[in-house]
């Protein structure tokens, strides 16, 4: 049996109240519970598209409907504005970021940071590899100097200096700098390079008139290649390496500096850096500006305690320069070795090198000369170590000797030797320089006459002193301003000291280079005519200076001119030049009766 609807659900007007509750206000309608369908509508939202039908009012059977679903496109109307405004916002950041434009501004920014910050990262990373290069330059380590001393260590001599030269090099004198001075040869270089071999430690550098080779031998002893290993240009950095050699030595001095701070924190004492014959340094105010450069930081890191500087030199001239500035410089003289010292270590070089003649044989005492040929050569070259080391090595020892002094004074008269006849071309070679000599060479003490040999002749002044072969042999001096007036000019003390034919040391006193030298200077004085000789050069020397200082004068009589009056009887004015001033007065009034007398034959005719 079908049932009936109810009266009230075949009421139209009943379910378009329900609907239109529903879609607009979407409050649920309370559910009829005898009825599914209502229970369904109460449940989901209508369609808003879906008409609702007037319910049929005959009681006929119910038309199926369309199931009813919701709906997604339906909008709440409580979306506000903001929500609005997002919306539009992102829509346009998205259309205005896909602009090309846009992506190539981004591209070329983000290129550019990531090269300026390599760049800036590559340049930091630079600078501490410098300094840490630098720092491991004075760490104990191999260095090519002292593998050369190395295999050279039997021909070194033990000095008096050498514990206050290693002493500098540990770092227990702070606050001070030091130049050793001395002649050539004496062992300055060998000293320092063995008391670097007791540290295994480098930073010497040597010296050299060019700057740019200077430059070259500051850097490899600092380790330090002066951006020549630049490559920041791979990040569009310019090399900072302007300027030229002088301001990279100063760029090195100043990364010098920050290594000598960090290594003074650390191990509490200063570093040690030695510059080797400064004298090779140009004299010229090119060169004087380097050393001053140069001194300027060592006064500087001297009074902080963290760098100790050392110049050696075989000339005055770099002392005349470095005292103009100098308030924490020490000097150290590097003279000869003694009579005692020299034979010692004569005698054990000699020992030394005949072994290396005879391999295969012991060479013991009796096998080296006798002493009086030791104390013969040492009589002759003097106690200069190079001297001595070259006399050792040679087969016949005396003999060598000889040869020595007599190349020296081969040497000496090809640089100053005495021209009498010379002319004014040679001016500069033929000065006084003889006098100075001859003095020295008269001041000191000679070898007696059984012990010559060679073509030296016989001493025959018998007030001069004869030198004891068991006594040190000490060179004769003069003070600088002594030599100033025996040579009557100033600038010929440097260039014999250049020549290292005299040294001057710190006390400004004048010596023979070496005793090598005053023996040939000797040998030159003592022969026959010396003196005629040098008293004709000088001679010579005064008449071409008078020349030069003359000035020759040639006047020639000018005519004279007269001018007479209408009458032509008396001369009005008379015209006459240097020469009738410079005339005889008697053969003017001669003239001048003649002139009268012409002017009466005149008047008369």
């Amino acid at each position: 049996m079908t049932r009936r609807p109810s009266p009230l659900m075949m009421r139209p007007r009943f379910f378009r109240e329900i609907a239109q509750r529903l879609l607009t206000f979407g409050v649920p309608a309370r559910p009829l519970r005898s009825s599914p369908t209502l229970a369904l509508v109460h449940l989901r939202a209508l369609h808003p598209t879906c008409p609702v039908l007037d319910m049929p009012s005959s009681p006929n059977h119910s038309v199926s409907q369309p199931p009813v679903v919701p709906s997604d496109k339906i909008k709440p109307h409580s979306v506000s504005s903001n929500t609005e405004a997002n919306i539009g916002f992102h829509t346009l950041w998205r259309q205005w970021s896909q602009r090309p434009s846009l992506q190539a501004a981004l591209t070329t920014m983000v290129g550019l940071g990531i090269v300026f910050g390599a760049g800036v990262g590559y340049l930091r990373w630079y600078k501490g590899h410098v300094l840490r290069r630098i720092e491991q330059a004075f760490e104990p380590g191999y260095d090519p100097a002292l593998e050369l001393l190395s295999m050279n260590a039997p021909t070194y001599f033990h000095r008096d200096e050498q514990p206050l030269i290693d002493s500098i090099f540990r770092g227990e004198h702070p606050g001070r700098y030091y130049l050793v001075m001395g002649p050539q040869g004496t062992g300055k270089g060998t000293m320092m390079l063995d008391a670097m071999r007791k540290i295994s430690a480098d930073g010497a550098s040597g010296a050299h008139p060019n700057l740019e080779v200077f430059r070259l031998r500051l850097g490899k002893a600092l380790d330090l290649d002066y951006y020549e290993d630049w490559q920041g240009s791979l990040f569009s950095r310019a090399e900072p390496r302007t300027g030229g050699p002088a301001l990279d030595v100063e760029r090195a001095m100043y990364k010098l500096q920050k290594v000598a701070l960090r290594y003074a924190r650390k191990h509490g004492r200063p570093l040690v850096m030695v510059f080797n014959n400064v004298h090779l340094f140009s004299n010229t105010p090119e060169g004087h500006a380097l050393i001053h450069q140069l001194q300027q930081r060592a006064e500087t890191w001297a009074e902080r305690g963290i760098v100790t500087m050392i110049f050696s030199t075989d000339v005055f001239w770099c002392l005349d320069v470095l005292r103009t500035n100098a308030s924490r410089m020490r000097v150290i003289s590097i003279n000869d070795l003694s009579a005692a010292e020299s034979l010692q270590a004569l005698w054990r070089l000699r020992q030394q090198n005949l072994t290396k003649f005879h391999p295969n044989t012991y060479c013991d005492d009796q096998h080296v000369e006798d002493t009086d040929i030791l104390r013969r050569c040492y009589e002759l070259v003097g106690g200069r170590t190079s001297y001595l080391a070259r006399v050792a090595s040679a087969p016949d020892m005396l003999e060598e000797a000889e040869r020595m002094v007599e190349t020296e004074k081969a040497w000496l008269l090809s640089k100053i030797g005495l021209i009498p006849a010379h002319d004014d071309a040679v001016m500069d070679e033929q000065n006084c320089s003889w006098f100075l000599l001859r003095h020295l060479a008269r001041e000191a003490s000679t070898l007696s006459s059984s012990h010559l040999a060679g073509d030296g002749g016989r001493n025959d002044d018998v007030g001069r002193p004869v030198v004891r072969v068991e006594d040190d042999i000490i060179l004769p001096k003069v003070s600088y301003d002594e030599a100033r007036r025996i040579l009557t000019r100033t600038d010929l003390i440097d260039s014999l000291n250049h020549l290292h034919v005299i040294t001057v040391d710190a006390q400004y006193c004048i010596r023979p280079d070496s005793v090598l030298l005053l023996r040939a200077v000797q040998r030159v004085v003592e022969e026959k005519g010396f003196d005629m000789m040098l008293n004709q050069t000088r001679d010579r020397i005064d008449e071409i200076e008078g020349l030069h200082r003359q000035i020759e004068l040639t006047v020639k009589e000018p005519p004279r001119v007269f001018i007479f009056d209408h009458t032509g009887m008396t001369p009005v004015v008379e015209v006459q030049g240097l020469g009738a001033s410079l005339a005889n007065p008697e053969e003017g009034k001669g003239d001048r009766g003649d002139l009268e007398g012409s002017e009466e034959g005149c008047g008369g005719a």
